[in-house]
């Protein structure tokens, strides 16, 4: 009975470590014997092994009258796959496996087995940053757990949902929902060890018991922490340290408390504790290998002796962090980075930054702001996007080196010291290896390469490749204030604006709303001189070239500088032909595709092959765009050979199809740009067979296109909703990446019949001019009023009359006649920009 009772806790511990799908690393003891990390070539081996298993399950109860035992069997088999998938970084697998299990665990109708294969693909997807469908996985998961009466399912739950909480900044919903989470937790180690002292159960169950109470403890503080609690987040993290000194117990939640502790005295000016549990924090982490902690308390450290007026000491911390933080291709690669507590990952990038401009070297902290842009894309793309150009498989390969690399550091945070000496050379190999995979790639394929590894250019680099006559002007957005440098071939001048991020984003967040509302003509005018006032007239005394290449961060990406008002009451178009880039790095790329591709003017004089989709049926009547199908024709007039296709025929799969074989791609219709996931921002079409009628940004990187130009021009990008530009940026990153070296993108939902008359002027423009005087001067007779009156003699949207020209009211009207809107109102022409190559 004794040894039934053991088993029986026992196997109900294991079930629960295999339910709360964490790594091995987080709840096993060093030098135990149960289950540990899986290397790449074990982990293949018992997946087949697993999947196997399962299939075998599913085939037994299809042909059993009582199938119920073979559901059970294919659903934890399933599961046990689902977490050895994950564990060794292939989180795509994972969800399939997690996806399947949950399928079998509803056909036998087992609530713990649902719970189970529930939790696991809500943590899944909270990994690949899919917060939404992870918030509603977790909300199932805590109703069904709620339905097997088990304490322990439910804790479980509640710390997946508190962590969502933490990422939304729902401090006290988070600290409720951990503190219940906890309590559960410790109640169940105090009865195991009643249970262990009387003989009754394994000794072997206790250290797992104590890792998930580790862990709460470490969430729970820094919770505390960042819901401004010091007091109870110090009593949280050393209640988890004294645990960890009392039990003998090793894990890797060691590090992460001491880093927190360390926090909490940074925040409260007690530098020399801080230092000491930072430093404690950063030690623990490179022994185990921990690149999220390593990063993070590197990260610390820079800033206690940055605080403490000791610059040369903070640099070599926080380029101990971006060196780690670039050694990997994506922290979304790992849900280890979760630890972060979503408090950001480039803070190092920026503190780096004001250390180098504060310190006079303003050259290298434009190297850092590039490198910055990299590392954050790299983010945006995770392991979710087909990269591969240069020939098939080279995505597989890069997988499976990244996962060789996951498993063999999680082996080290699990491992005791004698094995960690022969692990360190084993990853030192596998580092090496990729390594040398990524030199082969980039002497392949340089673009290829600087989509998987941080390698941006250097000032003097992008000062190579700009135009005697081109002024560039990138801009890096901080809490406290905005850092400038004006780029020219043979200088570069360096600004710093005291503009906090916060009020930045109320003036640009004003500024689009009053475009968008367009009778309030006096406020617009006041923010946009405004913002002029800030971003350029620090910079427009060092400009001499004739024209400007704008390179904007985080919020800047969604505001119009074109459209901006100068002292002298002109816009900003008016004085230089503008255009944008998402980094200076690009202009290798961009310029490079164009020089390739030869002289656009020439190809479309001669032979020029536009493919324009618009006004596709989208199956909704509200996203009718009439003028689209206008513009499109306007299009084929000027470019005869263009093939157009319209309503039922814009499908997705004709316009994938087409696109290799056209000059130009345009597409006049909706595209919706999510912030959330930036890689599932479309373009929409009509659906048809095979396709659902979302060409998403990461099938544009699948493609391969020979296009000079690609024009966007009726984006749905959600008026009044800042973000920090990730979901415009993949987009026309995307283009660029396929093969175009120039797009036309819209910043807001655009009126559409202002828009054809606009696309008209822009492609007639086209045969004579450069892509970015075609763009400007389509603008300037918007501004003007002396865009196509044919055009827009058809309008009578919202409004706006003839020309501008004032409706005639009709007398019995109830409602007052509409105001006159002549079309140089920036709402008709800003919101098109040109981002990539101008020439």
């Amino acid at each position: 009975m004794k040894g039934t009772a053991t088993c029986i806790l026992y196997s109900f511990l294991l079930a629960l470590l295999l339910l709360t799908g964490c790594s091995v690393s987080e709840f096993q003891p060093t030098g135990g014997s149960s289950t540990r990390a899986i290397g790449t070539g074990k982990a293949r081996e018992f997946l087949g092994a697993m999947e196997a298993r399962a299939l075998e399950a599913e085939k037994n109860a299809s042909s059993s009258w009582f199938p119920q035992k073979y559901w059970e069997e294919a659903s934890s088999s399933y599961s046990e796959a689902s977490w050895v998938a994950r564990s060794s970084g292939q989180l795509q697998k994972s969800l399939s496996y997690a996806q399947r299990a949950l399928e079998m665990a509803e056909k036998a109708r087992d609530p713990v087995l649902q719970a189970r294969a529930i939790y696991r693909l809500a943590s899944i997807y909270g990994a690949l940053r899919q917060y939404t469908q992870a918030k509603e996985w977790a909300e199932k998961g805590l109703e069904v757990a709620k339905q097997t009466g088990t304490e322990a399912l439910e804790g479980e739950f509640y710390r997946l949902l508190a962590l969502e909480f933490l990422r939304i900044g729902d401090h006290q919903k988070a600290i409720e929902f951990l503190s219940y989470s906890l309590q559960i937790q410790e109640s169940r180690l105090s009865l195991f060890e009643s249970a262990r002292r009387s003989g009754q159960l394994s000794p072997e169950a206790i250290p797992l018991t104590q890792h998930l109470v580790l862990f709460s403890l470490n969430y729970l503080g820094s919770a505390y922490r960042l819901a401004g609690m010091a007091e109870r987040a110090i009593e949280a993290y050393e209640k988890g340290i004294a645990l960890i000194k009392r039990s003998g117990v090793k894990t890797n939640a060691e590090g992460n408390l001491y880093q927190g502790l360390g926090q909490v005295h940074f925040v409260q000016k007690d530098y020399p504790r801080a230092l000491e549990n930072l430093t404690k924090a950063l030690r623990i982490a490179e022994e185990q290998r921990e690149a999220s902690l390593i990063y993070s308390a590197s990260s610390r450290i820079g800033d206690l002796y940055r605080r403490t007026q000791r610059p040369s000491e903070a640099m070599v911390y926080y380029g101990k962090a971006i060196e780690n933080i670039e050694s990997t291709r994506s922290l979304l690669a790992s849900e280890e980075y979760r630890q972060s507590f979503f408090e950001g990952g480039l803070d190092s990038y920026v503190s780096m930054i004001g250390v180098l401009s504060a310190s006079g070297n303003a050259d290298e902290a434009f190297n850092y702001s590039e490198r910055a842009r990299s590392r954050s894309f790299l983010d945006l793309l995770g392991s979710k996007a087909q990269l591969s150009r240069v020939r098939s498989g080279l995505f597989e390969e890069e997988r499976t080196l990244q996962a060789r690399i996951a498993a063999i550091k999680a082996r080290l945070a699990s491992e005791d010291a004698p094995q960690r000496g022969s692990l360190g050379k084993e990853l030192e190999e596998a580092e090496k290896a990729y390594g040398a995979f990524l030199a082969r790639v980039r002497k392949q394929d340089k673009e290829q390469a600087s989509l998987m590894a941080v390698e941006p250019l250097t000032l003097k680099e992008v000062q190579e490749l700009l135009d005697p006559g081109t002024t560039l002007v990138e801009y890096f957005v901080t809490q406290g204030g905005i850092f400038v440098w004006v780029v020219e071939k043979d200088k570069m001048q360096f600004v710093r604006v005291p503009l906090a991020k916060k009020e930045l984003s109320s003036l640009v967040k004003t500024l689009r709303e009053t475009i968008f509302t367009l009778g309030e003509k006096e406020r617009l005018s006041k923010v946009s001189a405004s913002l002029y006032q800030h971003l350029l007239n620090p910079v427009v005394p060092h400009v001499r070239g004739k024209e400007l290449i704008i390179v904007p961060h985080d919020v800047l990406h969604y505001l119009p500088f074109h459209a901006l008002v100068s002292p002298q009451g002109k816009y900003l178009i008016e004085q230089y032909p503008i255009y944008y880039l998402s980094s200076a790095s690009l202009l290798q790329f961009t310029t490079e595709k164009r020089r390739a591709k030869g002289d656009l003017s020439a190809v479309l004089v001669q032979a020029g092959k536009v493919l324009a989709l618009g006004n596709p049926d989208l199956g909704d009547a509200s996203k009718n765009l009439r003028f689209a199908e206008l513009e499109a024709r306007e299009v084929q007039t000027l470019y005869p050979q263009s093939t157009v296709l319209l309503k039922r025929d814009a499908t997705e799969e004709k316009g994938k199809a087409l696109s290799p074989q056209h000059d130009i791609l345009h597409f006049a219709t909706h595209a919706e740009l999510s912030e959330e996931e930036p890689l599932s921002s479309a373009i929409l079409l009509a659906k048809d067979g095979k396709e659902d009628g979302r060409l998403e940004v990461r099938e544009i990187f699948g493609m391969d296109l020979k296009a000079n130009l690609v024009v966007l021009s009726a984006c749905e990008t959600g008026l009044g909703k800042l973000s920090s530009g990730d979901e415009l940026v993949g987009l026309t990153r995307a283009f660029i990446y396929a093969g175009t070296p120039s797009v036309v993108a819209s910043l807001w939902k655009v009126e559409d019949s202002s828009t054809a008359a606009l696309m008209a002027s822009f492609y007639k423009n086209l045969r004579t001019m450069s892509k970015v005087e075609a763009l400007r001067q389509a603008q300037l007779e918007l501004i003007t009023g002396k865009a196509s009156s044919d055009l827009l003699a058809r309008r009578g949207i919202g409004g706006i009359g003839k020309l501008g020209e004032v409706p005639e009211a009709k007398p019995q009207s109830p409602t007052p006649a509409p105001v006159s809107i002549s079309t140089s109102h920036p709402y008709f022409w800003a919101p098109f920009i040109l981002v990539g190559d101008g020439k």
